[in-house]
């Protein structure tokens, strides 16, 4: 095991337990509900595409280099998304939605 690796395990072990107790609630608020527009990232745009197609929804729109916005109408549209391979799925906020559809045109 390498020396950086045993260093890294002494810092981060002791603080895992305040992340996580600090990043649950973050991760709550942001957390997509169903029928939501929702930012889907993962390792590219295309397998942030093929996630959206496999998890039934539809692309909106293109998030940076690594997401999509996109929208299901089914419900547990973030579950199938994180089942497909998404790495992240966040609420989006209402991004996407008419208003940024109409800015475009």
């Amino acid at each position: 095991m390498g020396l950086f690796v045993m260093v890294a395990r002494h810092i981060v072990g002791p603080l895992l337990p305040v992340l996580v107790a600090f990043l649950a609630p973050l991760a709550l608020f942001l957390a997509p509900r169903d029928r939501a527009t929702v930012i889907v990232l993962a390792a590219s745009a295309s397998d942030a595409a093929q996630a959206v197609t496999l998890a039934d929804g539809a692309i909106l729109s293109r998030f940076g280099a690594f997401g999509l916005i996109a929208r299901s109408e089914l419900p547990g549209f973030s579950a199938r998304l994180y089942s497909a391979g998404a790495m992240l799925v966040l609420d989006g906020g209402g991004r996407g939605g008419c208003l940024a559809q109409s800015a475009r045109s």
